[in-house]
């Protein structure tokens, strides 16, 4: 791996404003986290906590006593994970497929297929919140996790499509064709020749869309109507009650829903460094 070499004041001044934008919340996240619930809220603010408190992760312990907090956290944790974990498996599997079918195999109206699923990456996901509520309540699908699984597939799918078709159109066909010679069929050929060179590609969209759907705010929010589907994102907005603010709670709610995604960030940063590099050439 290249190290990062830093020529200029203009490229020293970037960087430590990119730094600074990225790690300032996420410092003070912490700090608060850390901190008491009447010291949280002082004004000016700590920006070391005094003293240290653990009582915000404490409470979102299993077994911690207090307003059902830590049952809460637990099963928004597992609703986050199940969703993030299927809706990523269904997602790829598609992607790669459509990706290698619309840029390998010749069939009538391939295009025009391929720029209407592509074309819809660019409609604004509020335009069709309205459509999308009132299809999936005649199909009673609000408030369940197949609904919300659904709608992050529809979501995402496109554009990994888009990505994987533009993988494969790039990755020398000499090898299949030279499969299929020697007697493999298509999906053989597919299996055992296109797979392995996609593997820093799959890597790459997966770590993708794991962040996220991890991530994803907008569509839990409306479609997961009840605390059985709705995840992280949905349930720490709701540690902030109407006549009490338990601050140091919410923020310990933040910091650890992004440990899994930091660490999924990390083992495969050099799949997405290599892919994003690979599609710049």
């Amino acid at each position: 791996m290249k190290a990062l070499r830093v020529t200029s004041i203009p490229q020293a001044l970037t960087l430590a404003f990119v730094l600074v934008w990225t790690l300032a919340p996420i410092y003070v996240g912490v700090v608060t986290s850390l901190s008491t619930r009447t010291s949280a809220t002082d004004v000016p603010p700590h920006w070391i906590p005094s003293p240290i408190s653990l009582d915000g992760y404490a409470a979102l312990l299993p077994g911690a006593s207090g307003e059902g907090t830590s049952d809460q956290f637990f099963a928004a944790f597992l609703n986050s994970v199940r969703l993030a974990a299927i809706a990523t498996a269904l997602t790829l599997t598609l992607s790669v497929l459509s990706g290698y079918a619309f840029a390998r195999l010749s069939f009538r109206g391939r295009r025009v297929v391929l720029l209407a699923v592509v074309g819809t990456i660019v409609i604004p996901l509020f335009l069709l919140i309205v459509p999308l509520f009132r299809l999936m309540s005649q199909l009673h699908l609000i408030g369940t996790l197949p609904g919300v699984i659904a709608l992050y597939v529809a979501a995402y799918t496109p554009l990994g499509i888009w990505l994987f078709y533009n993988y494969v159109r790039d990755m020398p066909i000499e090898l299949e064709e030279a499969a299929r010679v020697d007697g493999c069929s298509r999906f053989q050929a597919f299996r055992k020749v296109v797979l392995p060179q996609m593997r820093g590609g799959i890597a790459a969209l997966t770590a993708i869309l794991l962040l996220s759907t991890w991530g994803e705010f907008t569509i839990p929010l409306i479609f997961a109507s009840n605390a059985d589907t709705q995840p992280l994102t949905v349930i720490i907005t709701q540690f902030v009650g109407k006549y009490s603010l338990n601050v140091p709670v919410m923020m310990a709610a933040g910091v650890l829903s992004m440990l899994l995604p930091a660490v999924i960030a990390l083992l495969l940063a050099r799949h997405i460094r290599e892919m994003l590099g690979g599609w710049g050439h």
